[in-house]
C-alpha cells in the first residue's frame, strides 16, 4: 500500500515537473548506468581519465599518427573532429573519410530532450578542409556505409558520434568484416545507454569481439576502446 502511494506521488509530482529539470534528473540516472554498464562489463575505471574530448584524441593520437591509418567518423557535422585528426595523423598514406546525412538526426535522441529530429542540420553543407587525403560521404548511414569498402590500411580508427542505437548499430554490424584486433573505436555520447552502449553491447555479444578501455573523459561519456580480438 505504501508503494501505490509513493507512486502516486510521483506522478502526481512529475506532473508539475518541468520537461528540463525531468530530463537533468534522468541524465544523473544515465551517469549512474554508464558507471554500472563499463564495471559489468569488465571495463572498470579506465587506467586513464582525462580532462575532454580533445585529451581522449590526444591518447590514441599519440599511438597511430605516423601509421597509415583509415580514420572512418559517423557524424560529421561542422568538421571540428575531422579537423583535429587531419592534423593529428601525419603519414601521407593515412586516409580519412567522413559519413554524415549534414541534414541533422533522422530521429529524436532524447525522450523531453533537447535533441530532436533535425538536431545538428547544417543544410546539407558539407565541411571545407585542406586536406587531399579525406573524402566526404554525404546521405543516411544504411546507405552509404554498406557500400563502402576500406582501402588498405595498417590501423583503423572509428570515431562514432552517430548519437542514435540505430545509426551506430548500421555502422558497426556494416564494418564488422574489418573490425578486428587493434582496431580502435571511439564513442562521443555514452551517457545515454539506450543508443551507443546498447548497440555496442550487441556488438560484442553478436561478434564475440572483446575490447578493452584506453581512455576516457572524465565523466566516461567520451571514451576509446582497442579490440583485442
Amino acid at each position: 500500500m505504501l508503494l501505490r502511494a509513493f507512486k502516486e506521488a510521483l506522478t502526481r509530482v512529475g506532473a508539475r515537473t518541468p520537461d528540463s529539470l525531468l530530463h537533468q534528473i534522468q541524465m544523473v540516472l544515465n551517469y549512474m548506468k554508464l558507471g554500472r554498464w563499463m564495471a559489468r562489463r569488465g571495463f572498470g575505471v579506465p587506467s586513464r581519465r582525462v580532462r575532454d574530448r580533445t585529451e581522449v584524441f590526444n591518447v590514441v593520437a599519440k599511438n597511430v599518427r605516423d601509421r597509415e591509418v583509415l580514420y572512418l567518423e559517423f557524424g560529421v557535422f561542422e568538421g571540428q573532429s575531422m579537423r583535429y585528426w587531419s592534423n593529428a595523423l601525419k603519414n601521407p598514406k593515412a586516409r580519412l573519410h567522413g559519413f554524415d546525412s549534414f541534414e541533422g538526426l533522422p530521429e529524436d535522441f532524447d525522450v523531453d530532450g533537447p535533441h530532436v529530429k533535425g538536431t545538428f542540420d547544417v543544410g546539407g553543407r558539407i565541411p571545407k578542409i585542406d586536406d587531399s587525403r579525406i573524402t566526404f560521404h554525404k546521405g543516411w548511414f544504411d546507405q552509404t556505409v554498406p557500400k563502402f569498402t576500406p582501402p588498405n590500411h595498417d590501423v583503423m580508427v572509428l570515431c562514432m558520434d552517430a548519437d542514435l542505437f540505430s545509426s551506430t548499430k548500421v555502422v558497426l554490424d556494416s564494418l564488422r568484416p574489418w573490425i578486428r584486433k587493434g582496431t580502435y573505436i571511439y564513442f562521443d555520447d555514452m551517457s545515454r545507454p539506450e543508443h551507443e552502449p546498447r548497440a555496442f553491447d550487441e556488438f560484442m555479444k553478436t561478434t564475440g569481439l572483446q575490447f578493452r578501455l584506453v581512455v576516457a573523459e572524465q565523466s566516461l561519456n567520451t571514451a576509446f576502446f582497442v579490440c583485442l580480438g
